[in-house]
């Protein structure tokens, strides 16, 4: 590609959000240092109770921007890395992820030549991460919502997801929209995709960027407590605020929750069927702590 990256035009802010994860960080940083070329901006956002570790692998990093997060989850400290960001564009990698060494490259590349209303997608090789995928390196590449909310649809056509590790934002987006700060876990990114896509955004495959996901098991345990309210929530949130479709909404508000405790039941999960019942609770939760219900406690007032 011939065209020129102009830093006067286009840029690009590297958020990073981290939780207790110093060695992941460490990581991290050493792959984005190690490209051949770098983002215009770094900016890593900690969540940790306590942050020496942390502040310990920023300094061998010059020019890292450090802050400390809110504490709230994922959502919420993806949208203070926004309102600290600069630059024309944002690319958001967690913690446990490093990029190859022309990720940034190919990234500027791919940003000259795109629409402005274009957010562009690639891949992660994920490797493994315990469970049935221990020792296995797979391709995730994005897969569109089935009606429950799981990114089980292959794409045929329109995207409606994104891998939001090796996702390329227009800033502007977020002059209209932020992440959902309901979502301390899970679905934060196919809700981000599907509010882009409602206004009118295009999301855009772009099969050779990549980067290479190392999932940590450090807070993994505390995480999957987020994961089946969060898609309840943000699955009725899609089909009511998104789609405007109000029959498919009460379907799934009706059908959702059984079909979760009857997988439990079949699978005789005792806990699992515990848990499912506090997820059910939670993602209530959500819907009462959320601007559908009530203008007035909008948590995620977009960037001005």
């Amino acid at each position: 590609m011939n065209t020129k990256f102009n830093k006067n035009r286009y840029s690009i802010s590297l958020c990073i959000c981290t939780f207790k994860r110093p060695n992941e960080l460490q990581k991290c940083l050493s792959s984005v240092f190690q490209c051949s070329e770098k983002p215009e901006e770094i900016i890593v956002s900690d969540d940790s109770p306590d942050n020496k570790s942390n502040l310990e692998v920023i300094k061998d990093y010059p020019g890292v921007i450090y802050q400390r997060g809110p504490q709230r989850g994922l959502a919420p400290n993806r949208n203070s890395c926004i309102r600290r960001a600069s630059c024309s564009h944002l690319i958001f990698i967690d913690d446990d992820v490093c990029v190859p060494s022309e990720f940034f490259s190919i990234a500027k590349e791919l940003i000259v030549s795109s629409q402005p209303n274009n957010i562009i997608t690639g891949y992660e090789m994920n490797h493994g991460g315990g469970g049935k995928w221990e020792g296995e390196v797979r391709k995730i590449v994005p897969s569109n919502s089935d009606f429950w909310g799981f990114q089980r649809i292959t794409v045929q056509q329109e995207y409606l997801s994104i891998v939001i590790n090796s996702t390329i934002f227009p800033r502007q987006l977020f002059e209209q929209a932020l992440f959902d700060e309901n979502l301390r876990y899970g679905s934060e990114e196919i809700d981000i995709a599907r509010h882009a896509t409602s206004l009118n955004y295009q999301i855009v495959y772009e099969d050779k960027l990549y980067v290479e996901h190392y999932p940590s098991s450090i807070n993994r345990q505390f995480y999957k407590q987020f994961i089946d309210a969060s898609r309840l929530y943000a699955t009725t949130k899609s089909y009511w605020q998104y789609e405007k479709d109000f029959r498919k909404t009460l379907a799934y508000i009706l059908l959702a929750p059984l079909h979760l405790l009857v997988s439990k039941i079949k699978r005789l999960d005792l806990y699992g069927l515990f848990r499912a019942l506090k997820s059910i609770r939670l993602a209530i939760y959500y819907f009462s702590n959320s601007s559908i219900i009530s203008p007035s406690k909008v948590i995620h007032n977009p960037i001005k």
